[in-house]
């Protein structure tokens, strides 16, 4: 087992990652997701979500798509309409709410 990224406390991004290296087939894990609630009796150092992958044959393709998440920009994307539904969308969703095909 090998450890791939830390998390602030208040974040949703060892989530993000999670979702990533799963659809990748990268098996993983979240440490101390349940810690925050010990914040003042430990240290916050230690109370932070850690995200680890389970086999350490997968650490470099691991570490290659938590890099890219890292240091992907941000795009702003004007809100559209999905063709197959006409459901208005907010720019940032790549698919239909309604029919969940991808834009």
């Amino acid at each position: 087992m090998k450890h791939v990224f830390t998390a602030t406390t208040m974040s949703a991004d060892q989530e993000i990652l999670k979702s990533l290296l799963e659809k990748a087939k990268v098996p993983c894990m979240i440490r101390n997701e349940d810690l925050s609630m010990a914040l003042g009796e430990l240290p916050f150092t230690e109370c932070s979500p850690e995200l680890w992958i389970l086999n350490d044959e997968d650490y470099a393709r691991a570490k290659e798509i938590v890099d890219a998440w890292r240091n992907a920009g941000i795009d702003n994307h004007a809100p559209w309409i999905c063709p197959h539904c006409s459901e208005a969308i907010e720019g940032q969703f790549t698919s239909g709410w309604k029919c969940g095909r991808e834009r």
